[in-house]
């Protein structure tokens, strides 16, 4: 079963994907949007999502280590990997401290603040050419930049809070 969704939050997107392992589906890979799933027992697997760091190392190396500790890299997309573990085989969670839940959503948020910069950029260049052409499918254009930025800016929004609420916790 293929779904097209988009997200830019990974807390929700992960949130989604747990739903349907729930549900009896199991994420079997994703593309720009794109998620393949296919049967599997309901409540299955434990899902996580991770920004890796950087990926300039062995894409292998780091699913052999994933794979020591019962964790299969499902999909990845650019530095967005898409991992699971059996819940037969205990809880599943990448980040346990504060400090690196900490870390992780600095990561996330610098990430989305570099496209948020570039698509703010679009917009604004978009929006120019729009007022001095006035056509509809500029003006169109136009909008969906926005509300791409906007999403964007709510999800960097987001993780700077998330930030900040665990700041306090620790």
């Amino acid at each position: 079963m293929k779904k097209v969704r988009f997200y830019l939050d990974k807390d929700e997107e992960q949130v989604w994907i747990q739903e349907m392992a729930n549900k009896g589906w199991a994420l079997k890979s994703f593309c720009l949007g794109v998620y393949t799933f296919e049967p599997c027992e309901a409540g299955e697997y434990i899902y996580q999502i991770d920004l890796l760091d950087n990926w300039n190392g062995d894409k292998r190396n780091f699913a052999d280590f994933m794979s020591e500790m019962d964790v299969e890299v499902v999909s990845q997309w650019y530095r967005w990997v898409f991992l699971r573990k059996r819940a037969e085989n205990g809880p599943f969670e990448m980040y346990t401290d504060i400090e690196s839940k900490i870390e992780q959503y600095k990561r996330i948020k610098g990430f989305l603040t570099a496209g948020l910069v570039i698509e703010l950029i679009c917009f604004l260049q978009e929006l120019n050419v729009a007022i001095k052409l006035r056509e509809f499918e500029i003006w169109a254009a136009t909008a969906l930049i926005g509300m791409l930025v906007l999403g964007l800016l709510r999800v960097v929004w987001k993780c700077q809070w998330k930030i900040k609420q665990l700041k306090q916790e620790g």
